[in-house]
């Protein structure tokens, strides 16, 4: 019983997290793209950026950056009307796993998609020293 009560309180709704902050891509000009990729980040502390249709901003803890190209399109996963739903079962959010967008009034399910890999980013000097103010 205690292994199921645990694995329902993993399971985790970022309902909002890219409701507060949507993207057009200049949240990208900041950013210089490493080529450096991972499978997985962490949930802890994180922020989703729609940055269109298939490229998403996350900001892992204060530091860290990744872009994910999605594997295919995410239909309105950039309207400030939609919200992004994804079920997780442990800490990490890894490619291949599935993003569901659904309207935010009604709760109707838009469509889904799923994540690619997750690139790391370097902040420009001008906009790491901007931050440092």
């Amino acid at each position: 019983m205690k292994h199921s009560i645990a694995l329902i309180s993993s399971l985790l709704l970022l309902a909002g997290a890219a409701a507060a902050a949507r993207g057009d891509g200049a949240a990208l000009d900041a950013f210089e793209r490493t080529g450096e990729t991972v499978s997985c980040v962490s949930m802890r502390s994180t922020d989703i950026t729609p940055i269109d249709e298939s490229r998403l901003l996350f900001r892992v803890g204060r530091s860290d950056y990744y872009l994910n190209e999605t594997r295919n399109r995410c239909n309105d996963i950039d309207s400030k009307f939609t919200r992004i739903d994804v079920r997780l079962f442990g800490s990490q959010l890894c490619s291949m796993e599935i993003l569901q967008i659904v309207d935010q009034q009604t709760g109707a399910f838009q469509g889904s998609c799923s994540l690619g890999a997750f690139e790391k980013l370097k902040k420009k000097p001008d906009a790491a020293a901007s931050d440092a103010e």
